[in-house]
């Protein structure tokens, strides 16, 4: 028989405090955002983590998380950054690679004649 105030009829979702948590979103230039609401001090990278698991299409640490413009480094927390509640970051796939094609000169000079 459960009494009223045994442990196991305590209500287990988390108390979220205004001033104490945000919430932040994610978006990335596909469209896909991850909203999640963390504590004031603890460290981005746990948000980070849960946008590369939430989008199994993106390989883990292929990419950059911005925040007003500047790169976010996982140990940085939403207080250090000032963040607000509904703040949002900005998520990019990295791009490797050169650039563009080698000059017409670079190109021709490769080329060798065709044996007749």
């Amino acid at each position: 028989m459960v009494r009223p105030g045994d442990d196991d009829e305590v209500d287990r979702k988390p108390v979220i405090k205004p001033g104490v948590h945000l919430t932040l979103k994610v978006q990335d230039t596909a469209g896909r955002t991850l909203e999640r609401t963390v504590r004031r001090t603890e460290k981005l990278q746990a948000l980070m983590d849960a946008y590369y698991a939430s989008v199994p299409a993106v390989t883990y640490g292929t990419g950059r998380f911005l925040y007003d413009g500047g790169r976010l480094a996982g140990w940085q927390t939403p207080a250090e950054l000032e963040m607000e509640d509904g703040d949002e970051i900005d998520f990019f796939t990295e791009l490797l690679g050169g650039g563009g094609r080698a000059p017409a000169s670079a190109a021709a000079a490769d080329e060798q004649p065709v044996p007749a």
